[in-house]
């Protein structure tokens, strides 16, 4: 699957896991809904971690001023 075409496809996965786990919390009550509410918290972290791992960084990248801020400490060392 192209990475744009699983970007899309974690995305709604996270939306729609979350909604079910929201909309599952008012009714614990009842044993069905506790078991959704479990699954979907579940595959909320699932779809949060591969939504992570889509991501990658790339090595050497640093952070914004970072850099300035290396330079600041070699000038002054």
């Amino acid at each position: 699957m192209p990475n744009n075409k699983s970007k899309e496809f974690v995305k709604a996965g996270m939306i729609v896991s979350l909604l079910a786990a929201a909309g599952t919390a008012f009714f614990l009550d009842n044993k069905k809904a506790k078991c959704l509410h479990i699954a979907s918290g579940v595959a909320l972290v699932g779809f949060s971690y591969w939504h992570h791992s889509l991501y990658k960084k790339e090595p050497g990248r640093l952070k914004r001023g970072t850099k300035r801020q290396i330079a600041m400490q070699e000038k002054g060392a």
